[in-house]
Protein backbone atom coordinates (compact mmCIF):
# COMPACT_ATOMS: atom_id res chain seq x y z
CA UNK A 1 0.00 0.00 0.00
CA UNK A 2 2.81 2.38 0.81
CA UNK A 3 4.32 1.94 -2.63
CA UNK A 4 0.92 2.40 -4.26
CA UNK A 5 0.35 5.63 -2.39
CA UNK A 6 3.89 6.87 -3.04
CA UNK A 7 5.81 6.79 -6.28
CA UNK A 8 2.83 5.48 -8.29
CA UNK A 9 0.69 8.53 -7.52
CA UNK A 10 3.54 10.93 -8.20
CA UNK A 11 4.35 9.39 -11.58
CA UNK A 12 0.73 9.40 -12.70
CA UNK A 13 0.25 12.96 -11.44
CA UNK A 14 3.28 14.27 -13.34
CA UNK A 15 2.21 12.53 -16.55
CA UNK A 16 -1.35 13.85 -16.35
CA UNK A 17 -0.29 17.40 -15.41
CA UNK A 18 2.17 17.66 -18.30
CA UNK A 19 -0.28 16.09 -20.73
CA UNK A 20 -3.00 18.49 -19.63
CA UNK A 21 -0.73 21.51 -20.09
CA UNK A 22 0.10 20.64 -23.70
CA UNK A 23 -3.48 19.68 -24.45
CA UNK A 24 -4.88 22.91 -23.04
CA UNK A 25 -2.33 25.08 -24.87
CA UNK A 26 -3.15 23.46 -28.20
CA UNK A 27 -6.93 23.72 -27.73
CA UNK A 28 -6.89 27.33 -26.53
CA UNK A 29 -4.45 28.38 -29.27
CA UNK A 30 -6.76 26.95 -31.91
CA UNK A 31 -9.73 28.58 -30.21
CA UNK A 32 -8.14 32.01 -30.52
CA UNK A 33 -8.56 31.87 -34.30
CA UNK A 34 -12.34 32.03 -33.94
CA UNK A 35 -13.84 35.51 -34.32
CA UNK A 36 -16.00 35.03 -31.23
CA UNK A 37 -13.30 33.45 -29.10
CA UNK A 38 -13.43 34.41 -25.42
CA UNK A 39 -9.74 33.62 -24.91
CA UNK A 40 -8.41 35.77 -27.76
CA UNK A 41 -7.60 38.72 -25.51
CA UNK A 42 -6.90 36.71 -22.36
CA UNK A 43 -3.31 37.42 -21.33
CA UNK A 44 -3.46 35.00 -18.36
CA UNK A 45 -4.15 31.77 -20.23
CA UNK A 46 -0.69 30.29 -19.76
CA UNK A 47 -0.65 31.28 -16.09
CA UNK A 48 -3.99 29.58 -15.43
CA UNK A 49 -2.92 26.46 -17.31
CA UNK A 50 0.15 26.23 -15.09
CA UNK A 51 -1.90 26.62 -11.92
CA UNK A 52 -4.46 24.03 -12.95
CA UNK A 53 -1.69 21.62 -13.94
CA UNK A 54 -0.26 21.90 -10.44
CA UNK A 55 -3.73 21.40 -8.98
CA UNK A 56 -4.05 18.21 -11.02
CA UNK A 57 -0.70 17.05 -9.64
CA UNK A 58 -1.87 17.56 -6.07
CA UNK A 59 -5.27 15.99 -6.77
CA UNK A 60 -3.75 12.81 -8.17
CA UNK A 61 -1.39 12.43 -5.22
CA UNK A 62 -4.22 12.96 -2.72
CA UNK A 63 -6.55 10.57 -4.56
CA UNK A 64 -3.87 7.90 -4.66
CA UNK A 65 -3.33 8.22 -0.91
CA UNK A 66 -7.10 8.13 -0.26
CA UNK A 67 -7.38 4.99 -2.37
CA UNK A 68 -4.71 3.31 -0.26
CA UNK A 69 -6.49 4.40 2.93
CA UNK A 70 -9.86 3.01 1.81
CA UNK A 71 -8.22 -0.23 0.66
CA UNK A 72 -6.55 -0.63 4.06
CA UNK A 73 -9.83 -0.08 5.89
CA UNK A 74 -11.83 -2.42 3.64
CA UNK A 75 -9.21 -5.16 3.87
CA UNK A 76 -9.52 -5.22 7.67
CA UNK A 77 -6.54 -2.97 8.55
CA UNK A 78 -4.00 -5.50 7.37
CA UNK A 79 -0.58 -4.01 7.92
CA UNK A 80 -1.60 -2.27 11.11
CA UNK A 81 -0.68 1.29 11.91
CA UNK A 82 2.16 1.27 9.39
CA UNK A 83 -0.26 0.99 6.51
CA UNK A 84 -2.27 3.96 7.79
CA UNK A 85 0.83 6.10 8.28
CA UNK A 86 2.01 5.31 4.79
CA UNK A 87 -1.02 6.96 3.17
CA UNK A 88 -1.20 10.06 5.38
CA UNK A 89 1.71 11.82 3.69
CA UNK A 90 0.31 11.76 0.11
CA UNK A 91 -3.12 12.81 1.36
CA UNK A 92 -1.72 15.75 3.31
CA UNK A 93 0.64 16.90 0.54
CA UNK A 94 -1.96 16.52 -2.21
CA UNK A 95 -4.76 18.31 -0.39
CA UNK A 96 -2.37 21.01 0.77
CA UNK A 97 -1.29 21.66 -2.82
CA UNK A 98 -4.86 21.88 -4.10
CA UNK A 99 -5.99 24.15 -1.27
CA UNK A 100 -2.93 26.41 -1.41
CA UNK A 101 -3.24 27.09 -5.15
CA UNK A 102 -7.01 27.57 -4.97
CA UNK A 103 -6.86 30.08 -2.15
CA UNK A 104 -3.51 31.79 -2.69
CA UNK A 105 -3.02 32.05 -6.46
CA UNK A 106 -6.21 31.48 -8.45
CA UNK A 107 -8.07 34.43 -6.88
CA UNK A 108 -5.36 36.72 -8.29
CA UNK A 109 -6.27 35.70 -11.85
CA UNK A 110 -9.37 36.10 -14.00
CA UNK A 111 -10.28 32.45 -13.54
CA UNK A 112 -13.83 33.33 -12.51
CA UNK A 113 -14.59 35.16 -15.78
CA UNK A 114 -12.49 33.23 -18.33
CA UNK A 115 -12.89 29.54 -17.50
CA UNK A 116 -11.49 27.80 -20.53
CA UNK A 117 -8.47 26.41 -18.67
CA UNK A 118 -10.64 25.24 -15.78
CA UNK A 119 -13.06 23.50 -18.12
CA UNK A 120 -10.24 21.58 -19.79
CA UNK A 121 -8.84 20.60 -16.39
CA UNK A 122 -12.24 19.29 -15.31
CA UNK A 123 -12.50 17.41 -18.59
CA UNK A 124 -9.15 15.76 -17.89
CA UNK A 125 -10.16 14.84 -14.34
CA UNK A 126 -13.51 13.44 -15.46
CA UNK A 127 -12.03 11.30 -18.21
CA UNK A 128 -9.22 9.84 -16.11
CA UNK A 129 -11.05 9.23 -12.85
CA UNK A 130 -14.25 8.13 -14.55
CA UNK A 131 -12.36 5.55 -16.60
CA UNK A 132 -10.43 4.44 -13.52
CA UNK A 133 -13.67 4.02 -11.54
CA UNK A 134 -15.16 1.86 -14.30
CA UNK A 135 -11.98 -0.22 -14.32
CA UNK A 136 -12.21 -0.55 -10.52
CA UNK A 137 -15.81 -1.77 -10.79
CA UNK A 138 -14.79 -4.33 -13.39
CA UNK A 139 -11.91 -5.58 -11.26
CA UNK A 140 -14.07 -5.79 -8.13
CA UNK A 141 -16.86 -7.76 -9.81
CA UNK A 142 -14.37 -10.05 -11.56
CA UNK A 143 -12.56 -10.76 -8.30
CA UNK A 144 -15.80 -11.63 -6.56
CA UNK A 145 -17.00 -13.91 -9.36
CA UNK A 146 -13.66 -15.69 -9.65
CA UNK A 147 -13.31 -15.93 -5.85
CA UNK A 148 -10.05 -14.02 -5.89
CA UNK A 149 -8.19 -12.91 -2.77
CA UNK A 150 -9.93 -10.22 -0.76
CA UNK A 151 -6.90 -7.93 -0.98
CA UNK A 152 -7.46 -7.60 -4.74
CA UNK A 153 -11.17 -7.01 -4.26
CA UNK A 154 -10.47 -4.38 -1.60
CA UNK A 155 -8.03 -2.51 -3.85
CA UNK A 156 -10.50 -2.52 -6.75
CA UNK A 157 -13.36 -1.41 -4.48
CA UNK A 158 -11.26 1.43 -3.07
CA UNK A 159 -10.45 2.66 -6.57
CA UNK A 160 -14.12 2.52 -7.50
CA UNK A 161 -15.16 4.54 -4.45
CA UNK A 162 -12.44 7.22 -4.52
CA UNK A 163 -12.05 7.68 -8.26
CA UNK A 164 -15.80 7.48 -8.79
CA UNK A 165 -16.38 10.23 -6.23
CA UNK A 166 -13.80 12.51 -7.85
CA UNK A 167 -15.29 11.85 -11.30
CA UNK A 168 -18.80 12.74 -10.12
CA UNK A 169 -17.58 16.00 -8.59
CA UNK A 170 -15.74 16.93 -11.79
CA UNK A 171 -18.77 16.04 -13.90
CA UNK A 172 -21.12 18.19 -11.84
CA UNK A 173 -18.67 21.10 -11.85
CA UNK A 174 -18.16 20.89 -15.61
CA UNK A 175 -21.90 20.65 -16.13
CA UNK A 176 -22.45 23.76 -14.04
CA UNK A 177 -19.90 25.66 -16.16
CA UNK A 178 -21.64 24.47 -19.32
CA UNK A 179 -25.02 25.58 -17.98
CA UNK A 180 -26.74 22.22 -18.04
CA UNK A 181 -30.21 21.91 -16.56
CA UNK A 182 -31.87 19.17 -14.54
CA UNK A 183 -34.89 17.72 -16.37
CA UNK A 184 -38.19 18.46 -14.66
CA UNK A 185 -40.44 15.50 -14.06
CA UNK A 186 -44.00 15.95 -15.38
CA UNK A 187 -46.62 16.67 -12.78
CA UNK A 188 -48.86 13.71 -11.89
CA UNK A 189 -52.49 13.89 -13.05
CA UNK A 190 -54.87 15.59 -10.68
CA UNK A 191 -57.69 13.73 -9.06
CA UNK A 192 -60.52 14.35 -9.75
CA UNK A 193 -59.58 15.20 -13.38
CA UNK A 194 -60.06 18.74 -14.57
CA UNK A 195 -63.31 19.30 -16.48
CA UNK A 196 -65.37 17.04 -14.29
CA UNK A 197 -65.43 16.50 -10.58
CA UNK A 198 -67.40 14.62 -8.08
CA UNK A 199 -70.10 15.91 -8.43
CA UNK A 200 -69.50 16.88 -12.10
CA UNK A 201 -68.91 20.51 -12.92
CA UNK A 202 -71.98 22.17 -14.44
CA UNK A 203 -74.36 20.17 -12.31
CA UNK A 204 -74.54 19.50 -8.62
CA UNK A 205 -76.48 17.22 -6.45
CA UNK A 206 -79.34 18.05 -6.96
CA UNK A 207 -78.82 19.13 -10.60
CA UNK A 208 -78.97 22.80 -11.48
CA UNK A 209 -82.16 23.74 -13.27
CA UNK A 210 -84.26 21.40 -11.21
CA UNK A 211 -84.19 20.75 -7.50
CA UNK A 212 -85.90 18.57 -5.08
CA UNK A 213 -88.61 19.89 -5.17
CA UNK A 214 -88.22 21.14 -8.78
CA UNK A 215 -87.93 24.86 -9.46
CA UNK A 216 -91.19 26.33 -10.64
CA UNK A 217 -93.17 24.09 -8.39
CA UNK A 218 -92.75 23.23 -4.78
CA UNK A 219 -94.15 20.71 -2.47
CA UNK A 220 -97.00 21.63 -2.62
CA UNK A 221 -96.53 22.94 -6.18
CA UNK A 222 -96.33 26.66 -6.75
CA UNK A 223 -99.58 28.02 -8.07
CA UNK A 224 -101.56 25.59 -6.05
CA UNK A 225 -101.39 24.47 -2.46
CA UNK A 226 -102.73 21.61 -0.54
CA UNK A 227 -105.66 22.15 -0.70
CA UNK A 228 -105.45 23.82 -4.14
CA UNK A 229 -105.84 27.58 -4.37
CA UNK A 230 -109.31 28.60 -5.43
CA UNK A 231 -110.95 25.88 -3.43
CA UNK A 232 -110.50 24.65 0.07
CA UNK A 233 -111.85 21.82 2.09
CA UNK A 234 -114.70 22.45 2.18
CA UNK A 235 -114.60 24.24 -1.18
CA UNK A 236 -114.80 28.03 -1.26
CA UNK A 237 -118.27 29.31 -2.04
CA UNK A 238 -119.95 26.60 -0.07
CA UNK A 239 -119.68 25.05 3.32
CA UNK A 240 -120.67 21.78 4.74
CA UNK A 241 -123.54 21.50 4.14
CA UNK A 242 -123.26 23.44 0.85
CA UNK A 243 -124.28 27.13 0.77
CA UNK A 244 -127.78 27.68 -0.51
CA UNK A 245 -129.18 24.54 0.97
CA UNK A 246 -129.00 22.45 4.05
CA UNK A 247 -129.26 18.83 4.75
CA UNK A 248 -131.79 17.69 3.76
CA UNK A 249 -132.16 20.05 0.79
CA UNK A 250 -134.75 22.82 1.09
Amino acid sequence: MEQLAGQGGIAIGVAVAVGYAFFALVVITLDRFRPTSTSKDDAQVELKILLFALILMGLFIAADGATGLVATIVSGFKGGAGAIKGVLAPIAVGLGTVAGINFAFLPRTNATSARGAEALALLTVGVYFGSSAIGGAYGFVTSLVMSGPWEMSAAALAKLVVDGGVAVIALNRLGALAGWTIPVRPAPPQYPPQGGGYPPQGGGYPPQGGGYPPQGGGYPPQGGGYPPQGGGYPPQGGGYPPQGGGYPPA
